[in-house]
């Protein structure tokens, strides 16, 4: 059970190692770290966070019965808590997309109530076209992902209830997301997009939730190196 998954060891608060699990059976993990193991010792308990993909995190305590130059043997492990951490695990990326939007009415007037200022000298605004159109084509970045939603940002023109659809490139599976423009802001790069995920199946929100544990976890190694 766990096998990979991040594994933080904590006492007294703080974290003192940052690894994996590499095997967990019959109260007994062994966590598995990059570096040699410091900070913990023979017989001492300690608390471990771990990370899964479909459990969300776990929190254990256990007590040191060996050390290795880079492994650690936990033994009378017991379960203290779980925290499904779907709805709120989220992480900061910068991912360029292609995809479809069929964009929102908006209604004379309500432009700035939305987020939207245009000079009305400067032309057309970018992507805009007629409420009853099709799905037009347009380019966007995804700035952070979560399993139920998404920030992105576009030169293009989504009204709020805008729907969006697109394959996330970042997921081990390819599939069509779809996603509601909840809430815009502008910025002098292009507007930002506060988007939902809709119509997402099980396996769909499995898959987009893993990828936020896995690349969580490769930022805090990556910020570990640096």
């Amino acid at each position: 059970m766990h096998e990979l998954a991040l594994c933080s060891v904590e006492h007294d608060g703080h974290a003192v190692l940052s690894g994996y699990v590499r095997t967990f059976e019959d109260g007994v993990l062994w966590a598995g770290f990059e570096g040699i193991v410091r900070g913990v010792a023979e017989g001492d308990v300690y608390l471990l966070r771990v990370l899964d993909d479909a459990r969300g995190e776990c929190v254990y305590q256990g007590e040191v019965a060996r050390i290795t130059a880079d492994t650690v043997a936990f033994v009378g492990v017991e379960l203290l808590s779980t925290l499904q951490k779907r709805a709120v695990a989220r992480v900061a990326v910068h991912v360029e997309v292609q995809g479809f939007a069929r964009l929102a009415a908006v209604p004379d007037g309500d432009a700035h109530e939305h987020g939207h200022e245009h000079d009305p000298d400067a032309g057309p605004a970018a992507g805009a076209v007629d409420a009853e159109a099709d799905e037009v084509p347009f380019v966007f970045t995804v700035l952070d992902v979560s399993a139920h939603g998404m920030r992105m940002m576009s030169q293009t023109e989504l009204p709020v209830g805008s729907e969006v659809r697109f394959v996330f490139p970042e997921l081990s599976a390819a599939f069509w997301l779809q996603a509601v423009v909840v809430r815009a802001q502008p910025s002098r790069s292009g507007t930002h997009y506060g988007c939902r995920f809709v119509e997402t199946s099980t396996r769909e929100t499995d898959e987009l939730f893993s990828y936020v544990l896995r690349t969580q976890g490769a930022l805090r190694r990556q910020q570990k190196l640096a």
